[in-house]
């Protein structure tokens, strides 16, 4: 089985991408620009100054033989000798160099690999059911699904500047292994009669306020994956909150407008998408592995004992498949070498799964006796009860920026106390455990049974690391739901709280059907009686232990933390000046001020001003003469009244707090402000303006007119003609006629 291919427009978007590498180099682009630039790469600065993590889409976990090679040799090569499995089941490389970044790409790109869309407000790494295809409880296989949509969302130019990240998932079946429940766009694999299509649910996430998803849609035909796809993207794209990044998620924009308006907007926008055409997928068919004859093999001794715990069998007779547990989710690249190197070449063999394992399938009993030394090799954890393998974490404060705590450390403690604790740990096979090391969810704590994620305690006015408690996510027949906050727990008491916990949840699980009963017929409330129990620590004079994280040889703090890189794009670079500008007007640098204040707003307009002297012109222009801000701070901007300066700075920053989504301030919304000779203007010439930078121009200049005037525009071929008249008409406005002059092209649009 092939995984994606990557459009023409991906290899494209790469040269632009190599030559900003160039400029940031050369000091033509400041590291903010840069930022917003390789993030939709998937490349993140880590906290160690200057090193990078790229992240690389594989969708549905589907990786082939030669794709494990080709990471493990650019893990060799590029990053610290390991391949990372995320949550998504996509693979990532650590402590990666700047100079390295070109080369990387390059390398997944030869086989057909990409980080494109790894990262920021884009469509990110599609995910799937880990066993589709042999799962013996699914409708039907949904990876040639997740392959044709993450082919058809690589090529359209609107996936990679959205308003926030927009994710997709798949599952075979109700047991929602591929997260559907908890996405932005979620489908679930049924027949209607003997037609294929899915169950569809909306406005799921994780995060600081994770939420289950809506159900949506009870039947959708599979070949309008994508049209519904594409219609929910260019709904959250044209009504998202982008100026808030904290609210920026589809589902707050469901919260806000209401289900049915929502539902509306979609319909609206299903015709539009229809009236352009090429919006039915169609699906490579898989060919399942030949049928066997041959005998099984006989497991006993050590391979029985990690049989039973590790290895399934598969809907097709005679196969089975199995998990290897990895510790951390990493996976050494020597090691995968070996096992790639091992694996038969005539088939589909491995998955990377969202809990941070490896899986292993269509492979014969007899293939898997013989593979199982290198397995062992490769992980420790396959030596191990199945609880301790499965468990989940993200990194935390060991690499991300918006780590509070260390789960790495955390769930190596955690690990010694269970085996320490007495309990049959295999008779908890199954039971999920998940830490984050923030709220933000990267580590699943949602969907765990027992669910850590990292926060700051004091006492006596000195910090030490701590964890929310949350338990009893429920996927069975009463229903889906997310954990329940339950109780805080100091770091230094976590190892202990989990293991009473579980010896609490082991001696009466005969008595209950799933944890998530247990937890809601008295165990959460037993839960809170163990952690209050273990809620003090020793004075920082007494034992400075907890006040330290697992495996930190500083006592711990929050230095280092900074802001995520997640919402990199325009509202970033507003409030990177807006922050600089707060500071400055602490001081008596009154021509940093002036310059903070006239750059803050001028990408609201779509205005590339270079050059202090262009950037203050311009800011006169638009909102000096506009009356936006008040004419009578003219002269700071040529250096007169000094003093007046900070007027100009707390000025810019009070009309920034009145800017709504779509760019507005209140003043232009009531119409207290004209705009002079820009509402009268028919015509603009945006040749030589690159997207977006085209559309925030022609946005602006619509909204400056009355309903029903027009504007002509003149872009140039490419992206531009391609993106901008789209755009436009997402917005409710007409484009009443598009005509080539020459290289370019002329668009007439009907303002709404």
């Amino acid at each position: 089985m092939s995984g994606y291919k990557i459009p023409r427009n991906v290899y494209d978007d790469f040269e632009s991408f190599r030559r900003s590498c160039e400029e940031y180099k050369k000091g033509a682009i400041d590291a903010l620009k840069f930022k917003t630039i390789r993030v939709p790469f998937g490349i993140y600065e880590q906290r160690e100054s200057e090193t990078y993590m790229i992240r690389v889409k594989l969708t549905g976990g589907l990786i082939s033989a030669d794709q494990l090679t080709a990471l493990a040799n650019i893990a060799n090569r590029y990053a610290n000798g390991k391949l990372h499995i995320t949550t998504r089941g996509g693979a990532q490389f650590h402590y990666v160099k700047f100079d390295d970044f070109i080369a990387a790409i390059g390398d997944l790109h030869a086989v057909s690999l990409t980080g494109r869309g790894g990262g920021g407000n884009t469509v990110r790494n599609i995910t799937a059911d880990v066993l589709a295809g042999v799962a013996k409880d699914e409708a039907f296989d949904v990876t040639p699904h997740a392959i044709a949509l993450t082919e058809k969302m690589l090529s359209q130019k609107d996936s990679y500047a959205l308003p926030r990240k927009f994710k997709i998932a798949f599952s075979g079946s109700n047991a929602d292994r591929g997260g559907a429940r908890i996405a932005d766009v979620g489908f679930i694999a049924k027949y209607n009669g003997g037609e294929k299509g899915f169950k569809v649910f909306i406005g799921g996430g994780m995060g600081a306020r994770s939420r289950a998803a809506k159900p949506y849609q009870e039947f959708l035909p599979e070949k309008e994956i994508f049209l519904l796809s594409q219609a929910i993207k260019e709904v959250f794209d044209e009504r998202g909150n982008r100026k808030n990044k904290h609210n920026a998620r589809l589902r707050f924009l469901i919260d806000e407008i209401g289900l049915e308006e929502f539902r509306a907007l979609i319909d609206e926008q299903i015709d539009a998408i229809k009236a352009r055409g090429d919006y039915l997928l169609e699906f490579e068919t898989f060919s399942e592995p030949k049928p066997i004859q041959e005998k099984e093999a006989v497991f006993s001794g050590e391979i029985k004992t990690w049989a039973d715990r590790f290895v399934r069998e598969q809907k097709q007779s005679g196969y089975y498949g199995a998990k290897i547990p990895l510790q951390l989710g990493d996976l050494s690249a020597d090691g995968a070498l070996e096992l790639a190197k091992a694996l038969p070449k005539d088939r589909d063999t491995l998955r990377f799964g969202s809990d941070q394992n490896l899986y292993l399938r269509n492979l014969t009993s007899f293939e898997l006796a013989a593979l199982y030394p290198i397995i062992k090799t490769l992980s420790p954890q396959t030596q191990k009860p199945a609880i301790l393998g499965d468990a989940v974490f993200c990194t935390g404060a060991a690499t991300c920026q918006l780590g509070i705590t260390v789960p790495r450390g955390a769930l190596g403690a955690i690990e010694r106390a269970l085996v320490k604790s007495g309990i049959d740990l295999d008779a908890l096979k199954g039971f999920k455990i998940r830490i984050s090391g923030c709220p933000n969810s990267c580590g699943g704590h949602a969907l765990a049974d027992l669910g850590f994620f990292g926060k700051v305690l004091r006492k006596e006015g000195v910090a030490y690391p701590a964890y929310n408690v949350v338990a009893g996510a429920r996927n069975d027949e009463r229903g889906f739901r997310l954990a329940e906050p339950i109780a805080e727990i100091g770091g230094y008491r976590l190892p202990t709280f989990a293991a009473e916990s579980l010896k609490l949840w082991f001696s009466e699980k005969s008595g209950f059907a799933s944890y998530a009963d247990w937890i809601d017929q008295g165990g959460k409330e037993k839960l809170r009686t163990l952690a209050a129990s273990l809620a003090e620590i020793p004075d920082f004079d007494e034992d400075k232990n907890p006040y330290y994280d697992f495996g930190a040889t500083t006592q711990f703090s929050l230095a280092g933390r900074g802001v995520g890189e997640c919402s990199a794009g325009m509202y970033d670079l507003i409030e990177a000046d807006k922050k600089a500008l707060t500071e400055a007007l602490n001081t008596t640098d009154w021509t940093r001020i002036r310059f903070l204040a006239a750059r803050m707003l001028l990408i609201t307009r779509g205005e590339e001003a270079r050059g202090e002297a262009e950037i203050l012109s311009a800011f006169g222009r638009l909102f000096i003469n506009t009356g936006l801000i008040d004419p009578a701070l003219a002269a700071t901007l040529k250096g007169a009244a000094d003093k007046e300066a900070a007027k100009l700075g707390e000025a810019a920053i009070a009309l920034y707090g009145t800017m709504d989504n779509s760019l507005k301030f209140e003043a232009e919304k009531s119409g207290a402000i004209a705009s002079g000779a820009q509402k009268n203007a028919r015509f603009k010439d945006y040749r030589g303006v690159a997207c977006p930078m085209n559309f925030v121009k022609t946005k602006m200049e619509l909204s400056q007119m009355t309903s029903g005037d027009l504007l002509e525009i003149m872009l140039d071929d490419g992206a531009p003609i391609e993106n901008v008249p789209r755009s436009v008409q997402n917005e409710g406005h007409t484009i009443e006629a598009q005509a080539r002059e020459g290289a370019a092209w002329r668009v007439r649009i009907r303002k709404k």
